[in-house]
């Protein structure tokens, strides 16, 4: 299956089918980090965790509401994976 990683940082987007290359690469992404579906890192080898709606919800005490729209976008996009990422092939 072809997943789509995208950073919720700098929203550098890449698509990969083998999620041990994706690890290796430096992305932080489930299913190789953390669980799919709850609030975790989703970032590029380029950028770090300081800025992800993880690090604003736990490390901040940032509520839902105060995370800015395009983290809410992310945040859906997250809870709804890995259905939201995969790459239908034709």
């Amino acid at each position: 299956m072809k997943l789509k990683y995208i950073c919720e940082n700098c929203d550098r987007t890449e698509i990969y089918d083998n999620p041990q290359v994706a690890f290796d690469l430096g992305w932080d992404y489930p299913p190789k980090m953390y669980e799919f579906k709850m609030i975790s890192p989703r970032t590029c080898p380029d950028c770090s965790i300081d800025t992800t709606i993880w690090w604003a919800v736990m490390l901040e005490n940032k509520t839902l509401s105060e995370l800015s729209d395009k983290q809410k976008v992310c945040l859906k996009r997250i809870l709804n994976e890995p259905e939201s990422i995969i790459v239908e092939e034709n």
